[in-house]
């Protein structure tokens, strides 16, 4: 029987990937949002789905009153259409709830972490395809590869274990829902300092998921970080380790990048060596590989397909997207916001195209995760030649006071390197069309996409090679 969804916060990628995934499933399905923007709020407009970019009680019947309200975690307590939703007592899910019923009884995997969670998610997710085992996934971004942020699927479901709230009435995250058959933790560093106040908090969930995975499940743990490894003692489950230390049950080493491919070796006990090529480059970016592997193989993927679909692999949007070279600069977009993660990119980056002038643009990603992480970032531009910081990000806190400032990142970037500050992101376009050499590589690092910096600098580059 056709239901009717409807969605609070539908322009979320996870809340739009859930209606996505009702209108495969033959729901009618609306929504409704806050200063939504593209390019979400496109891709839902595009799919013909009825919505309002305003919270609005009156939502709730203008297309008849639905069946189930799903909630994204981004609306808040006060929302108005969600304090209708409760008034009426109409029946309501969170976004993840919704997704763990589309699952239903199939093989779970999961992937969680404080970093490379959506990359790892979406080469599974390409391995599984590549496997034949038509995989349904929640991922937080479009998958190059597959299209889209999710998909229904009939085999195994691949969520990408996301670790901020579920739902304004449930502050868990996300991951502690999905009950895996098999998850991998990729990284464990402290982050969100929003929602947990110290590393303690942030660890918390993963140590509970950890203890309470049933007996026949799969734990996959990177063995390089020791936060991580540190799972392996509270593990109600088997486990199995990764990483470029011996002591790793997969063992990456000799790594070479030819510029289009990352090539290493994998070393394991009791199993013949295994030799990979990757499209992504960083080492970081091989251990995300390596840990998709893992969890491919357990669902059933032939081994030798799910390591030859590395080499094709397209990945997330913003995730390493090399844009092009324009007048004779590679341009490079990328998701990361978390100084660590910064850093792992523009190692990467340099790995990739070795001396080249590598020129790092970055907007820091919210006050508070800027204030409390602020020390971090004098090891995050240690490999670029210049830095370009914009505006902090405020994201969800915007309208709250400003704690932190550009120039306090900036301050900690340099000071032996060339380091600017710009105010917005026509502001960074001139800047860099203004210095750019030939032979340079800029890479934008960005959460929220700097106002779409790296598509609008690619086409300014390619104009300025026009003129000249």
């Amino acid at each position: 029987m056709t239901r009717h969804v409807h969605f609070l916060g539908i322009c979320g990628y996870a809340t739009a990937g859930a209606a996505m995934l009702a209108l495969e499933a033959g729901d009618v399905v609306t929504g409704s949002d806050d200063f939504a923007y593209p390019p979400m709020s496109d891709v839902v407009t595009a799919t013909g789905i009825r919505w309002e970019n305003h919270s609005d009680p009156a939502n709730l019947d203008r297309w008849g009153v639905p069946d189930l309200v799903v909630v994204g975690n981004q609306t808040r307590p006060s929302n108005p259409e969600w304090l209708e939703v409760q008034r009426r007592e109409l029946p309501y899910t969170s976004e993840i709830g919704f997704y763990v019923e589309v699952a239903g009884e199939r093989v779970r995997l999961a992937v969680c972490g404080t970093h490379g969670k959506t990359t790892t998610s979406a080469l599974l997710v390409h391995m599984l395809a590549r496997a034949g085992l038509d995989p349904g996934f929640r991922l937080g971004s479009t998958s190059l590869d597959l299209g889209g942020s999710s998909r229904l699927g009939t085999g195994p479901f691949v969520f990408e274990g996301d670790e901020y709230t579920t739902a304004p009435w449930d502050s868990s995250p996300k991951f502690v829902h999905t009950r895996p058959s098999a998850v991998c933790v990729t990284r464990l560093e402290w982050d969100h300092p929003d929602v947990y106040p110290s590393l303690d908090a942030y660890r918390k969930p993963f140590v509970d998921m950890a203890r309470g995975l049933p007996a026949d499940a799969l734990l996959v743990l990177c063995a390089d970080d020791p936060e991580c490894l540190a799972l392996r003692d509270v593990a109600s489950c088997e486990t199995t380790t990764y990483g470029t230390g011996v002591e790793s049950d997969w063992r990456l080493s000799d790594f070479t990048d030819d510029g289009a491919l990352q090539r290493f070796t994998v070393w394991r006990v009791d199993a013949p060596p295994l030799e990979i090529a990757c499209t992504f480059p960083g080492v970081h970016n091989a251990s995300n590989a390596v840990a998709a592997l893992a969890l491919a193989t357990f669902a059933g993927a032939d081994e030798a397909t799910a390591v030859a679909a590395c080499r094709d692999f397209r990945g997330p949007a913003r995730r390493f997207e090399i844009l092009g070279d324009a007048g004779g600069v590679t341009v490079v977009d990328d998701y990361a916001h978390h100084p660590t993660e910064v850093g792992a990119a523009i190692d990467a980056a340099r790995a990739r195209y070795g001396a080249r002038r590598l020129v790092a643009i970055h907007t820091p990603h919210t006050y508070s995760r800027t204030r409390t992480l602020l020390e971090s970032y004098r090891d995050s531009f240690a490999l670029a030649d210049v830095v370009v910081i914009g505006p902090i990000e405020e994201a969800r806190e915007r309208g709250q006071p400003a704690t932190v400032r550009s120039e306090d990142v900036a301050e900690r970037a340099g000071p032996t390197r060339d380091v600017h500050v710009v105010d917005s992101s026509e502001a960074a376009t001139a800047l860099l069309t203004s210095i750019a050499r030939d032979g340079d590589v800029m890479l934008v690092l960005s959460l929220g996409g700097f106002d779409k910096l790296a598509p609008r600098l690619h086409a300014a580059l390619e104009a300025r090679r026009v003129r000249v």
